[in-house]
């Protein structure tokens, strides 16, 4: 009976600690979700191409955006520097896109892991059913033995 206490104590604790697993999980998986919800969405829409350079010489005849207003009107230093900021927003967005695919891979991770814990757990459960099984057996026919003992041990009394 004490052993049995010991095993239904550590079936306790081992289901708790897998809760608890779980819940801390579920936690990593919505702050994750909420994190990066955002950035993944705008990831998506943006193009998987490269922006579209200017030429260095100047731009082409047909090109809408050399011949535009703006461009005739906008001086070299406001160009240079829409260009900079360009290339830094650009930098930018390629830092999170790599940083994006880095917590994609660990979560990806952190899920087969969460998997493989579940599976572990769900095996101990099941071998411990069997054995509780097995054990709750070995009784009944124990006892079944003992009453049978009982009976032979009371017959040749009676005759």
């Amino acid at each position: 009976n004490a052993q049995l206490m010991r095993e239904v104590e550590d079936a306790k604790a081992a289901r708790a600690e897998a809760k608890a697993a779980k819940d801390m999980m579920a936690k990593f998986k919505a702050e994750y979700t909420q994190r990066f919800g955002k950035v993944k969405e705008a990831l998506k829409r943006y193009p998987t191409q490269s922006p579209v350079q200017m030429p260095s010489n100047g731009g082409g005849a047909d090109n809408p955006v050399v011949n535009s207003a703006y461009m005739k009107s906008a001086s070299l230093q406001e160009i240079q520097k829409r260009d900079q900021t360009i290339k830094q927003l650009t930098a930018d967005l390629k830092k999170e896109r790599d940083e994006c695919k880095k917590k994609d891979s660990a979560l990806q991770k952190y899920e087969a892991f969460y998997r493989e814990v579940k599976a572990r757990s769900a095996e101990k459960a099941r071998q411990r059913q069997l054995q509780e099984a097995a054990q709750q057996k070995k009784k009944k026919l124990q006892l079944q033995a003992q009453q049978k003992q009982k009976l032979q041990l009371q017959q040749p009394h009676r005759s």
